[in-house]
């Protein structure tokens, strides 16, 4: 009688093995599919996509990620997940922040998608001009054109590359700064 109530249901198993997955990698399995998503409906589901003259269709694809990141995809995320960055969570400083912090972290967020998908152009665009010097084939036709899963690879790698710079950076200033004031502190105390 005792073994059968510790028996795991079926759907315990699959909680259990979902909560084994980090949140970091959740979050990043999100933003590949929302980016995917968005590329699959500008670049395929307007005329951009047919368009000889790319860059309209990378203008406002980056547009679109950029303020869907800001309005749509951050805050739900920060909402679900247990956001890290240099091993501290940060959804609880999303909500004691002043309102000039905010907006100027959404300014970066934006700034951040945009280059990003500026990136991935110019990705998309070394990777057919090799692919076409190599194979030796005539430019009619791109033989890696933009299409959503390449994209949103691409622009997760980019992103990932920028926001480990940025966080870097971030954790480098205050180090200096807090090894400057201690070394003020010191000078003081010796005084």
């Amino acid at each position: 009688m005792k073994e059968e109530m510790n028996v795991p249901s079926p759907n315990q198993k699959k909680k259990n093995f979902l909560s084994k997955i980090p949140d970091g990698v959740k979050v990043e399995f999100f933003r590949w599919w929302f980016v995917g998503a968005i590329c699959f409906f500008i670049a395929w589901g307007t005329n951009l996509g047919n368009k000889e003259d790319p860059f309209d269709l990378i203008f406002v694809l980056a547009l679109v990620i950029s303020l869907g990141h800001m309005l749509i995809f951050n805050p739900i995320v920060y909402g679900m997940f247990d956001i890290k960055r240099n091993g501290k969570i940060v959804n609880k400083k999303i909500n004691e922040r002043k309102i000039w912090e905010g907006s100027l972290l959404k300014m970066f967020d934006f700034f951040q998608s945009f280059v990003t998908s500026l990136l991935v152009y110019v990705s998309y665009i070394l990777i057919n001009r090799l692919i076409l010097e190599v194979a030796h084939l005539d430019g009619s036709r791109l033989p890696f054109p933009v299409e959503p899963f390449g994209y949103a690879t691409l622009f997760l790698i980019f992103y990932l590359a920028i926001s480990f710079i940025v966080n870097k950076s971030i954790l480098l200033i205050s180090l200096i700064k807090r090894k400057h004031i201690q070394k003020k502190n010191m000078e003081k105390e010796e005084e």
